[in-house]
Parts: C-alpha cells; sequence; structure tokens
C-alpha cells in the first residue's frame, strides 16, 4: 500500500482459536466471583485457547468457525501470570501486574488434542511465509511466543495480588471437574 511519497507493508495476522463452551465457562465465572469474590469487571470473557497465531498472510486460510469438541479434566488446570516464563512462580513476576490465567498441562496428554488441532495449521507454512524463520511444531512457534504452551486468560491484571497462585489454582480444580472446547474460530486480518 503506498500513500504519498512513502510506502507502508500492510500487517497480516492470522488466529486459530478455541472457545470454551457458554456452561464451561459460566462454572469458571462462578468460581471466580462466585467462590473467590473478584470483581466481575476484573473476570474475562470470551474464554478461549490461541492454538495458532501468524504475522503473515498465510494462502489457503480464510475466517472460519468450526464445531469441536475437546474436553480437559480440571485436574490438568496450572495457574500462571500471563507475562514471558509466567508458568513458574518467579521474583520478577508479581501477578498483581499481569493477567492471571490457566495452563493446560502436557503431561499425562492433556494438551495433546489441541496440539493435534494445531498441526492442522501448519502445513499451511510454506518456505515463502516463514523466510528464514524455522516452522513451527507443535510446541514451537515460527511467529509470536517461541514455545507453543496451551493457556486460557482469565482475570485481567490486578485481580489477584497475592504472588502465589496455588490457592487459586486449588479452588477451581476443586470446583471445575472438566472444562470443553466446543468451537474453533480462525481470524485473519490485514492492518
Amino acid at each position: 500500500m503506498t500513500t504519498g511519497a512513502a510506502s507502508s507493508p500492510s500487517q497480516h495476522t492470522v488466529w486459530a482459536m478455541v472457545f470454551l463452551s457458554a456452561e464451561s465457562e459460566s462454572r469458571i465465572r462462578d468460581v471466580l466471583i462466585g467462590e473467590c469474590g473478584l470483581p466481575k469487571r476484573l473476570v474475562r470473557k470470551d474464554l478461549h485457547a490461541s492454538i495458532y497465531h501468524a504475522r503473515r498472510p498465510i494462502l489457503g486460510l480464510r475466517d472460519a468457525v468450526e464445531p469441536i469438541h475437546i474436553p480437559v479434566s480440571g485436574a490438568e488446570l496450572r495457574m500462571m501470570s500471563m507475562a514471558p516464563g509466567g508458568e513458574n512462580r518467579r521474583p520478577d513476576v508479581d501477578p498483581a501486574q499481569f493477567p492471571i490465567g490457566v495452563r493446560i498441562r502436557r503431561a499425562e496428554g492433556a494438551a495433546q488434542p489441541l496440539e493435534q488441532l494445531r498441526d492442522r495449521f501448519l502445513r499451511y507454512e510454506t518456505p515463502k511465509v516463514l523466510g528464514s524463520r524455522e516452522p513451527s511444531t507443535r510446541r514451537a512457534s515460527a511467529f509470536g511466543a517461541r514455545h507453543f504452551q496451551p493457556h486460557i486468560t482469565l482475570l485481567r491484571a490486578g485481580a489477584w495480588k497475592d504472588p502465589d497462585l496455588a490457592p487459586l489454582g486449588k479452588r477451581l480444580r476443586e470446583h471445575v471437574q472438566s472444562l470443553t472446547f466446543d468451537r474453533l474460530v480462525v481470524r485473519c486480518r490485514s492492518h
């Protein structure tokens, strides 16, 4: 695209996201608001996990919504700060300063159905799309965060003041036996 004498390349993003069912999202919100006493305004809506992201136009992908059914045991959810390295408690990451979410553990195969769904998008990464980047794999990403870890952002920054997220995770697992992802949404955008 050209404007006057200067030119600016278009920016593209492709997102593939799996959204929680209304019932699963409602259950999580009930625990966070009702059981934990968090203000509604700090609890996120439209809960989803991003399974693929690219910052390039991807030939063959277009906006789409597809029904899916992927259950995840509540026992496989672990709280995290939504910051680089936030999967583990660190003195330099204050959970009060970052959004809070849950990651889906890879152990016991809990993340495997999401990784398999992610595989569908990897075949679109042609050498032209990748340039000098290494292609994505089930656990590594060519674009965005280097390592793929399925996660869902639940709380806005400032919602949880305690640096220890374990009590929140324990309470969530006690009340949420399982979650179900019920739709895949693909969004392709040019900016």
